[in-house]
């Protein structure tokens, strides 16, 4: 039997190098091609698989189409979970465009030009959680059509946004977008973002190695798992609300609680991202990656915690580790430097800040695991439909003739922007390309769109203004 040949980007990074090791075990049935930035910790990291055979090790940049071309030559597959992720990449927007926009249009170019490549090559992509934005609850259930809306700053979900309508609308006959939650590693670490993330943030993580799994299962799907856009969590067994993660994390250092150590005020209020999926099982259907749950993770950071690390921890004072804390959270520099429009984004006003109890008075809003009530959904799609669904998003399909899914339609948004996109696309959350940030300006088009409204006055007033462009890199 000839093997399937697999272009794997991005094995470096955490669901990448699971999804490595996975191809590994299956060396019978493919061979693995890597495209890798040629640093010295890449470098070091596969030095032992250059001479491997079934390995093909192609020492590139995803910016560089010469070196994707290269790659893709001879390949049946792409998996690309490969991207600039934030933090960076809010620091650092050009460049999150260049490798997660760029990338994918090289990507994609490249498997146009194969022989047959845009029938004959698979093309599995890892979008983002990121995408969908903001959803505390009551609305922390999240479904694939469900309205896109990037949090304001996040750099990193505009340009995985802009990546997915690419490969939606390339004309591949076998593609797969699935929006990826939070992949939770053994090595857990503290960072500044943390604190942007609110309390009461509901996550459905998935572990490093299901997320792998699930990557390498796409290869062996049958013909009506492709073009589609899927979620990606670990389902009802992986699901958490922020404060317990962290608290339990904290604890797993022998640090006690949350309480302890930071308080409620050090976190926003909104504007950031995560949720639990109401359709994850959709993929898992295909995929059978639901393998580990969230106490599987916490004692996977546990055995990865060494004693010596636990007992140097907790012989810190506490207040030393207090004031360690304190120092990282950006969100208290917002409020000391009055940065108008972080405050605004993440709280709502200095004046909400000031109002955020203490732990003594604070409640934590917890929403249900029950699903929402099922979507009607014709039994055929029809252009009266399309108008229909245009709409209830404050706009207008302006086509006459309703041919199938991926034939583009012309469409009008709340404000007028006339543009063409196909109705797999828009019924995925996309919308109107005008309108996608930056600049940020969700209080205006909440207004025209009623079914983004719906999602939008979940945890804003009808009377706020806020238009952002480049917030985190105000000299691009």
């Amino acid at each position: 039997m000839t093997k399937k040949r697999v272009l794997l980007t991005g094995a470096s990074g955490s669901m990448g190098s699971e999804a490595f090791k996975e191809l590994l075990r299956r060396k019978d049935k493919y061979n693995i091609v890597v495209i890798l930035r040629p640093s010295k910790k890449n470098k070091e990291m596969f030095a032992k698989w250059e001479a491997e055979p079934g390995v093909r090790i192609v020492w590139g940049d995803l910016c560089e189409f010469k070196d994707v071309q290269e790659a893709m030559k001879g390949v049946d597959h792409v998996l690309h979970p490969a991207a600039f992720i934030s933090p960076e990449a809010d620091m650092n927007p050009v460049q999150a465009k260049k490798l997660n926009h760029g990338g994918m249009l090289n990507l994609i170019e490249a498997v146009k030009r194969e022989p047959d490549g845009v029938n004959r090559i698979k093309f599995t992509s890892i979008g983002s959680v990121a995408e969908i934005g903001d959803r505390l609850p009551p609305i922390h259930m999240v479904r694939v059509g469900d309205p896109l809306k990037p949090s304001v700053g996040d750099f990193y979900a505009t340009t995985k946004m802009a990546a997915e309508r690419a490969l939606i609308e390339s004309g591949l006959r076998h593609w797969v977008s699935i929006r990826q939650t939070y992949i939770a590693t053994a090595q857990a670490k503290m960072e500044p973002i943390m604190f942007h993330q609110p309390l009461n943030t509901h996550i459905e993580l998935v572990t490093g190695e299901d997320a792998g799994y699930g990557l390498v299962q796409t290869l062996e799907t049958p013909d009506d798992f492709w073009c589609r856009v899927y979620n990606m969590g670990g389902g009802p067994a992986c699901r958490v609300v922020f404060l317990d993660y962290l608290s339990n994390m904290l604890k797993m250092q022998g640090l006690g609680g949350v309480e302890g150590l930071m308080d409620v005020n050090w976190f926003g209020l909104r504007n950031f991202h995560c949720c639990w999926y109401d359709d994850s099982h959709v993929l898992n259907s295909y995929l059978g990656h639901w393998r580990h749950t969230l106490d599987d993770h916490y004692r996977d950071v546990l055995d990865a915690m060494s004693e010596s690390f636990k007992k140097k921890i907790q012989e810190l004072p506490r207040s030393a580790i207090r004031d360690f804390l304190k120092s990282m959270a950006e969100t208290l520099k917002w409020i000391e430097n009055n940065d108008v429009e972080k405050i605004k984004a993440f709280f709502g006003s200095r004046e909400a800040w000031e109002k955020i109890p203490d732990w003594d008075h604070y409640q934590c809003v917890r929403g249900s695991e029950a699903p929402r009530p099922k979507e009607i959904e014709p039994a055929k799609y029809t252009i009266a439909y399309m108008k229909e669904f245009a709409e209830s998003r404050g706009g207008k399909c302006l086509s006459t003739t309703f041919h199938d899914l991926k034939t583009k339609l012309k469409w009008k948004c709340g404000f007028g922007h006339e543009f063409e996109a196909s109705p797999r696309l828009v019924k995925s959350g996309h919308w109107c390309p005008q309108c996608v940030p930056p600049p940020w300006r969700w209080d205006d088009i909440a207004k025209v769109d009623p079914l983004f409204g719906q999602f939008y006055y979940n945890n804003h007033s009808k009377d706020e203004l806020q238009v952002v462009d480049w917030l985190y890199c105000p000299n691009e």
